[in-house]
């Protein structure tokens, strides 16, 4: 099977308190690109807190 590859920077805000990022604006991102058949390979950015923007890495079947 052939496979296409996209890299996205997410635009999400953290949360003041806590510098955690919103999780649901993720989820809901996530949920969006999986509609058009992408899936998730993996996800960076999310434990560094000096990351201004989670990095995802996603594919689909060509």
């Amino acid at each position: 099977m052939k496979w296409e590859y996209k890299i996205i920077h997410l635009n999400v805000k953290r949360q003041f308190w806590t510098s955690q990022f919103d999780l649901k604006t993720i989820e809901n991102a996530l949920n969006d690109l999986g509609q058009q058949g992408w899936e998730l390979v993996s996800l960076h950015g999310m434990d560094n807190r000096y990351a201004a923007k989670p990095s995802v890495t996603l594919k689909r079947a060509l």
